[in-house]
């Protein structure tokens, strides 16, 4: 609470490095309207969940996030192009030049989602961390498990510990596996 008291006091200070290549208001608003709509979706489904204890926190999370996405639609229609809310580095400065770019990462997190698909959220995820960390990070296999087991190890606790199941995949249609893997 103290650290968004202090970055809404400081805000203005707040100003970006340099300067900053900006681009057209289409993108930014295409982009906008996208994770608004999301939003909207995934509020009118979390309205529809019948035990409170379940809905309070989607409901309250998307409902703050749909309320800052309108005042940032609204920021974004009263401001010029050249407004550093319409920031694009990928177009330019050190973005451009960055080893990996926007659609090679987008397609990690496409074979994520399709191996989620036919194995289950928890396996897939396990091969994700451990391609992603060898092949794009780079790392040795002893971090790579390290890192790859730290990370499931966290998020199965978080599961345990909240009471919620892993989304399944084709695999687990087929065959019967024990928490966390079905």
């Amino acid at each position: 609470v103290a650290s968004i008291i202090v970055g809404i006091r400081q805000a203005k200070q707040i100003l970006p490095e340099g300067n900053v290549e900006t681009g057209s208001k289409r993108a930014p608003l295409i982009f906008l309207l996208a994770v608004t709509a999301y939003l909207m979706v995934a509020w009118v489904n979390a309205m529809n969940i019948t035990l409170m204890s379940d809905k309070i926190f989607p409901v309250t999370i998307s409902s703050i996030t749909l309320v800052c996405c309108l005042l940032l639609l609204i920021r974004m229609m009263r401001t010029p192009e050249t407004n550093a809310v319409f920031a694009d580095r990928e177009s330019g400065g050190v973005d451009a030049e960055a080893d990996h770019g926007l659609w090679g990462t987008l397609v990690w997190f496409g074979a994520l989602l399709v191996m989620s698909a036919l194995l289950g959220f928890i396996l897939a995820l396990a091969i994700f961390f451990v391609a992603f960390f060898r092949i794009r990070a780079g790392l040795s296999w002893l971090k790579v498990m390290l890192f790859s087991g730290a990370g499931i190890a966290f998020i199965s606790a978080m599961a345990g510990t909240l009471n919620r199941d892993f989304p399944p995949g084709l695999l687990q249609d087929l065959v019967k596996l024990p928490w966390p893997l079905g």
